[in-house]
């Protein structure tokens, strides 16, 4: 089992409402078979999949065991349900499955946290919730080099060595991780580099794409290449885009629903489709890089541009939205931010009602609805760190989800 810091059993107690020494040999409480009344209002904030389960649930044919394999565990996050396994035999197993690492991986995407790094430091864990989400090794030791953060999606993670550039593709929780092969362009350190990893729950031969848009020297075009697990090797795509000069793309890009999206300099968001491997352009707000950079995002399934604005002495964040990039939203944050903390960048959104914010060497969250801003770290860097979004999934690069080649542990 993978060491997760705080696995003790003050924290296991306040996970599972206070669980006697018998449970812990295998036996559930009888206490919590019983399932509550709730009232309608008390309903409508519990996830759908245990409302369905209160539904059915005869007290006499099933138990709660049952009910939490089928309905809850897979909800939660990786380093809840390692603590988890140390319920019962039982349980170990079940989490321990490759067909629930599956489902976890399918269903939890709530982004857990962001790794850190400022330049070629060792990267570090911002935990969202630190009693939730975390993992074994968050500097990333594991690696055989130093190495940069690139990239991640869905729980896996891209990394480039410091000392010649090479790519590794890992998962933090599992800390299983694969060197990829040179790619047949010159990418450098600094290419703009998207993974793409989107399970489904009905598709047991899976794989991910690592997708670079590459410009050669005196060529003022781009070219896409893409490394498949299902190959273990890259290919140049026959698609080239004329219309933008590369060396004005953003390295960090955003993948969502099989397209990868990058930011560029020339004022458009340049679109690439994996299934066709065609591109186009998206309309790229233009940004006050003097007060705060912007951010491609998710919030509430759609893709979004949360932009930060500082004007008037008021700072607020938009929010575009649509294939136009227009204006959808306006929020206004509760104090002057800017002049307080110095550059705002734009991070992401959870639950799509959460705004993550780097505020100089802050990271805060603002709950939109209750209009209230949360400290969740603070450390050095400041506007030089790099951070890169990650979900806190049991993704395995050796379960069937996974078809790779050149696997290490």
């Amino acid at each position: 089992m993978a060491d997760f810091e705080g696995n003790n059993r003050e924290t296991l107690e306040d996970d599972f409402c206070l669980l006697e020494d018998s449970d812990l040999e295998g036996n559930v409480d009888e206490r919590f078979y019983e399932l509550p009344v709730l009232s309608p209002k008390a309903k409508a904030k519990i996830p759908v999949d245990y409302n369905k389960a209160l539904k059915y649930v005869d007290r006499k044919e099933a138990g709660l065991e049952d009910v939490l394999r089928d309905h809850a565990l897979h909800l939660l996050p990786a380093k809840t349900l390692f603590r988890f396994k140390t319920v019962s035999r039982r349980w170990d197993q079940w989490i321990s499955s490759p067909l629930f690492a599956h489902r976890q991986t399918t269903y939890f995407k709530n982004v857990s946290g962001l790794f850190c790094q400022v330049a070629d430091h060792s990267p570090s864990f911002i935990s969202f919730n630190q009693d939730a989400y975390g993992m074994p090794d968050p500097s990333l030791s594991f690696f055989p080099e130093p190495v940069k953060v690139r990239s991640s999606c869905n729980g896996l993670v891209c990394c480039q060595g410091i000392e010649d550039d090479t790519y590794y593709i890992c998962s933090p929780v599992t800390k299983e991780w694969k060197k990829l092969p040179r790619p047949n362009l010159y990418h450098g350190a600094k290419a703009a580099v998207v993974l793409a990893f989107e399970p489904y729950l009905l598709n047991f031969n899976e794989s991910y794409e690592l997708v670079c848009a590459v410009t050669l020297p005196d060529y003022p075009v781009v070219y896409f290449e893409i490394y498949s697990s299902r190959s273990s090797s890259w290919r140049v795509s026959d698609t080239i885009c004329y219309e933008l000069d590369g060396s004005g793309l953003h390295d960090g890009g955003y993948c969502m629903k099989g397209v990868v999206y990058w930011e560029s300099s020339s004022g458009v968001i340049l679109a690439f489709g994996l299934r066709d491997e065609q591109y186009g352009f998206l309309p790229l707000p233009a940004n006050d890089e003097e007060y705060g950079n912007g951010a491609l995002a998710m919030k509430h399934g759609e893709l979004c541009y949360i932009q930060p604005r500082y004007q008037d002495n008021v700072c607020t964040i938009n929010i575009h939205g649509n294939m136009d990039m227009s204006l959808k939203s306006v929020i206004n944050l509760p104090y002057d931010a800017g002049s307080t903390f110095g550059v705002c960048r734009a991070l992401g959104f959870i639950n799509g009602d959460i705004l993550i914010l780097g505020l100089g060497t802050r990271v805060v969250s603002y709950h939109v609805k209750e209009q209230k801003v949360e400290l969740i770290s603070q450390h050095e860097g400041g506007a030089c760190t790099r951070y890169i979004p990650y979900v806190n999934s049991l993704v395995s690069l050796r379960h069937p989800l996974i078809r790779d080649k050149g696997l290490i542990v």
